[in-house]
């Protein structure tokens, strides 16, 4: 049997890193295994960049610059000397994850993008036409080892506390939910109140006569959702954004059902526009909250929060 191909969603199919350097300057540490170390010694950088020794049982770690920036990264060229002696596949697993974010469940591997790379948030604002779910590029897919949440052997995301989705409906609603959220001539916060109460008629689902991938077909179908008349020029992207933050959700599976994902969604327009506020850039607010979202903040707490009803 031919393995599934993973997936991702439309607006980013066409991802390809331009080497804006955000991910090497951002402070982070960047963790290299024993076969890593090994690779990157047999490059013989010469003064191309310093490799931490491991401390106890933890990983060896690539020196940063006072400035925060990883000593690999060339500042003027906005190159890693590891990319450009050994290519790609040379790089350690953090630095060619990013900005992926997957999940492994049964039914395969699904990838977003972190929209804190300038690329990927770039991406939100050049496509048009529908967002549909589509098998991932070999760019974006690398057809080597993705890491992620792995729930390939958990039960399906639950509907809501003490009853479990199928995996069928769970992939009719996400697939529905994307193409509700990004609708034309909407706003995003019109597109997310009409997912909110569509998938709070899905979560009221009992086992009986309907089977539940039913009611989420008819749910989605029944949905009055009219054109909103103050969208902005932005609305478009940030619709998309939430979408991509719907799509290979780790939510689905840390938290009490589908309307936690939703909370979700609507704790990530609440922080976009806060930070739209006070940047008054709607790239840069994507790029801001996704920081914060993605990047700093633990997933299941977030899903804590928000099946406690804690939205910021």
């Amino acid at each position: 049997m031919t393995e599934a191909r993973p997936k991702c969603l439309s607006i980013h199919a066409d991802y390809q890193c331009r080497h804006s350097g955000v991910c090497c300057r951002s402070g982070w540490d960047i963790p290299f295994d024993a076969g890593e170390v090994t690779a990157v010694r047999a490059l013989h950088l010469g003064g191309g960049g310093v490799l931490l020794e491991p401390v106890g049982e933890g990983p060896a770690l690539a020196a940063r610059e006072a400035n925060g920036s990883c000593s690999f990264f060339d500042d003027e060229t906005h190159l890693c000397a590891i990319h450009a002696a050994g290519g790609h596949d040379a790089l350690p697993l953090t630095c060619r994850m990013f900005p992926r974010v997957v999940l492994h469940d049964p039914r395969g591997t699904f990838i977003s993008l972190s929209h804190f790379c300038p690329t990927a948030a770039t991406l939100l604002f050049e496509q048009t036409g529908p967002v549909t779910i589509v098998d991932a590029p070999a760019a974006l897919a690398q057809d080597g080892v993705l890491d992620g949440l792995d729930a390939q052997d958990t039960w399906p995301p639950l509907l809501r506390d003490g009853v479990l989705t199928d995996l069928d409906s769970y992939a009719r609603w996400e697939t529905l939910a994307i193409d509700l959220l990004t609708r034309p001539a909407r706003t995003a916060r019109r597109s997310l109140a009409a997912l909110t109460d569509v998938t709070a008629v899905i979560a009221s689902w009992k086992p009986g006569r309907d089977m539940l991938i039913d009611i989420v077909e008819r749910a989605f179908r029944d949905a009055s959702e009219p054109p909103s008349t103050e969208v902005t020029v932005h609305d478009a992207a940030v619709q998309r954004w939430l979408a991509a933050r719907l799509f290979a959700s780790w939510i689905a599976y840390q938290g009490r059902g589908l309307e936690t994902i939703v909370r979700y969604l609507a704790m990530c327009l609440n922080a976009f526009e806060r930070e739209l506020r006070q940047c008054a850039d709607p790239l840069e607010a994507i790029r801001r909250s996704d920081y914060h979202l993605v990047h700093e903040s633990s997933s299941q707490r977030l899903a804590m929060m928000c099946d406690e009803n804690r939205v910021p």
